[in-house]
């Protein structure tokens, strides 16, 4: 949950966006020829429909714990299934178009999750996979019933003997292993599995997340197992929320696979004491589970354009609570235009993604009226880098800082800018824990980029490596997660990774990893004169 800004931060504040006026969009009247007598000289026969071409999804499947690459994972998408390789890419081709396409992805060690993406014929769609690693594993006499736990967490089952049968719904006769995984929603809200997307009295509708869980029952075997009919277990699911406040009681929602949409069945009530509080109630499934609530939205209007004002037409626009845990997505129409639900009362970063291509990130705060965004609009880049920064509740502030080619430096005081050199900018600058921060590189140069981050609170109970900071680099269609690793102590300054462009404008991403109690040197104090590769 946000904390009060320290009064040491008194001098920065947050950037409000002005509420413009309403969307206007331009409606094309199309009319049919005729006689001077106002009939058809000829019958109108209408043109035949164009055929489609096939859409094809790549991507990486990546750890979110280690941000190492997940070999050998299982992806499903269209019917279709393939295996990663050794650096975690997949690739699907043939694929219909469609505006939702689930895709389902497991690994051994690893909780399944299934991403939602869209297809677009002719073109292919960088598709951002992060798995949670298996936080426990715990053999349960299926008989006798059990609990299962995680250390250091409050996630728990409690099953009643006889509750656990086989797939087919009889006795197991070996032990049950019962994995269970926390879910954590306020660094990452899109560790989720699905797209938060619900059904409300027969309606698409969005939630808010308080916290999830994934559970699986399986044996040495890889066995599958469920809930008897007729029977429920008891589970905990950890406090995970960026939200202010905690409701008493929210309902609780199940994952189905099939549908691609999240599944209200019973309700959960608030337990503990902060910061160790929980939701518990009971479940009558396996799989993954979220207490969470529909939430009342608004309308957030814009546009994206390309590099050369052409709008930008089936980009995927996301929009990530910032004060709340929920996100949620539509496609731009044929004119580049969008209009995506978010939260009434709210804070929400509004970004968008076409093929590998990413745009700028765009804060929008909402009342209970809808709210243009749309001047100016997001900005497509072939080319462009997206640096995106979360961490814990504490340190409360944790700041990004990007020294380029140019031999500027990019931070809080000195934002820099998309449309003009360096053509790099702090799109979002957060001052109250948990992020996100996000820089954007729109055009690259030849030469370093170097990403380090501040402890501007200057406080270590826990610092940034037990926050935890993470920070997640995105360009080209692929992502990379990069965490601190030991050697902190009092160290404020954390070097996380330098981007290294050749002549030849190949970028790689490198970790640095180096702590010190002085900001990284800049690898390009002379400045002056730097070559564009786009």
């Amino acid at each position: 949950m946000n904390k009060v800004r320290s009064t040491a931060r008194a001098t920065r504040s947050h950037f409000h966006l002005p509420i413009l006026a309403a969307l206007t969009l331009a409606a094309t009247l199309v009319a049919c020829g005729g006689s001077s007598d106002g009939t058809n000289s000829r019958p109108y026969t209408p043109a035949p429909p164009q055929a489609t071409q096939p859409g094809s999804i790549t991507g990486r499947v990546l750890s979110a714990d280690t941000g190492l690459p997940v070999a050998g994972a299982t992806v499903t998408a269209g019917g279709t299934t393939v295996t990663t390789g050794a650096d975690g890419t997949f690739a699907i081709t043939g694929l219909t178009e469609a505006d939702r396409v689930p895709v389902t992805i497991s690994a051994g060690g690893h909780a399944s999750t299934v991403r939602i993406t869209s297809v677009t014929g002719g073109t292919t769609t960088a598709v951002t996979a992060q798995m949670l690693m298996i936080a426990n594993t715990t053999s349960i006499d299926a008989a006798a019933g059990g609990t299962a736990t995680v250390p250091g967490s409050t996630a728990q089952l409690v099953f009643p003997a006889g509750s656990i049968v086989t797939s087919t719904g009889a006795a197991p006769t070996q032990a049950v292993l019962v994995r269970v995984t926390p879910i954590n929603l306020t660094q990452n809200p899109s560790a989720l599995t699905g797209d938060y997307r619900t059904t409300n009295n027969g309606a698409e509708a969005w939630l808010e997340s308080f916290g999830a869980a994934s559970v699986v029952l399986t044996d040495a075997a890889s066995g599958s197992y469920n809930i008897a009919t007729g029977q429920a277990a008891t589970v905990r699911i950890p406090v995970s929320t960026r939200a202010s406040t905690l409701p008493n009681s929210v309902p609780l929602y199940w994952f189905d696979e099939a549908a691609g949409l999240w599944v209200q069945e019973g309700t959960a009530t608030l337990g503990g004491t902060a910061p160790n509080q929980y939701y518990e109630g009971s479940v009558a499934r396996a799989g993954d589970w979220t207490a969470a609530q529909v939430i009342s939205t608004v309308q957030v209007a814009g546009c994206v354009r390309d590099e050369t004002g052409a709008a930008v037409v089936r980009a995927r626009v996301e929009a990530e609570g910032v004060t709340y845990s929920g996100m949620s997505n539509v496609l731009t129409d044929g004119y580049g235009n969008f209009s995506v639900p978010v939260r009434t009362n709210a804070t929400a970063i509004v970004s968008a993604r076409s093929g590998t291509s990413l745009s700028n990130a765009r804060a929008a705060t909402t009342t209970t009226a809808n709210l243009n965004i749309g001047s100016p609009c997001l900005i497509f880049s072939d080319a462009a880098i997206s640096i995106k920064l979360t961490w814990g509740a504490l340190p409360e502030d944790v700041d990004s800082h990007l020294l380029t080619p140019h031999g500027t430096h990019i931070d809080y005081t000195q934002k820099g800018s998309l449309t003009t050199s360096p053509y790099a900018n702090l799109d979002i600058d957060d001052v109250t824990s948990f992020g996100p921060e996000i820089v954007t590189i729109r055009r690259v140069a030849s030469g370093t980029y170097r990403y380090f981050l501040h402890n501007y609170s200057g406080t270590f109970n826990p610092g940034m490596t037990a926050s935890p900071v993470r920070v997640e680099v995105t360009y080209g269609g692929n992502t990379r997660v990069f965490t601190p690793g030991p050697g902190e102590g009092t160290s404020t300054y954390w070097h996380a990774l330098d981007i290294v462009v050749s002549a030849q404008c190949d970028i790689t991403v490198t970790a640095a990893d180096t702590w010190s109690a002085t900001a990284p040197a800049n690898p390009n104090q002379n400045g002056g004169a730097v070559t564009y590769c786009n």
